[in-house]
């Protein structure tokens, strides 16, 4: 009875795990988008706005290529991004599937940023051909490339994913390894 109560709850914590990453996903995506609308918005005419002044700014770009501005001086490049993108997010929903199954919490919730984030700019080069960035850094000289929440999002996600990789997968290159390996070793030496 205590075994099949046992397995009862930990498939109920694995489906709640996986309804707070499809959460997760969605609201990442709602945000992006009504970030970007209000942005859109109320910068339109007002150009960049000084939060932290000499660090931090808010300032509407359109970015019609990736990353840095990656691709956003040739023809083809809205064309690869469309091709791109539903690739990338069939390989991220179909790894998100094998970490539910494996029951990875950390990487089902990294995956679900990465999908979210890349599905917030995929509506944007769908909708306008660009996408919409707004957060701007100033290091010293240094003007940190303008991005957005679904970029943040993206970020975020895939770091959360090479950190279950390095650290929290069973063969995870720095997971602490078990303490076996020494008792065998010193069982050998008696």
């Amino acid at each position: 009875m205590q075994g099949t109560w046992l397995a009862r709850r930990k498939r109920l914590n694995k489906w709640i795990i996986f309804a707070i990453s499809i959460a997760i996903l969605c609201l990442s995506v709602l945000f992006d988008q009504l970030t970007k609308i209000w942005f859109e918005r109320l910068y339109i005419k007002n150009g960049t706005t000084t939060v932290i002044d000499g660090f931090f700014y808010f300032a509407l770009t359109k970015n019609s290529g990736a990353g840095w501005g990656i691709f956003s001086d040739v023809s083809w490049g809205q064309l690869f991004f469309k091709i791109l993108t539903p690739i990338a997010l069939l390989l991220f929903i179909l790894v998100f599937v094998w970490a539910f199954r494996k029951n990875y919490k950390v990487m089902q919730f990294g995956i679900a940023l990465s999908i979210g984030g890349t599905i917030g700019n995929y509506i944007d080069r769908l909708r306008f051909e660009q996408v919409t960035d707004f957060i701007s850094f100033v290091f010293g000289d240094f003007h940190f490339p303008v991005f957005n929440l679904a970029d943040i999002c993206l970020t975020v996600g895939v770091f959360m994913i090479i950190i279950h990789l390095l650290f929290l997968d069973d063969n995870a290159v720095f997971r602490k390894r078990k303490k076996c390996d020494d008792l065998e070793g010193n069982n050998d030496a008696n």
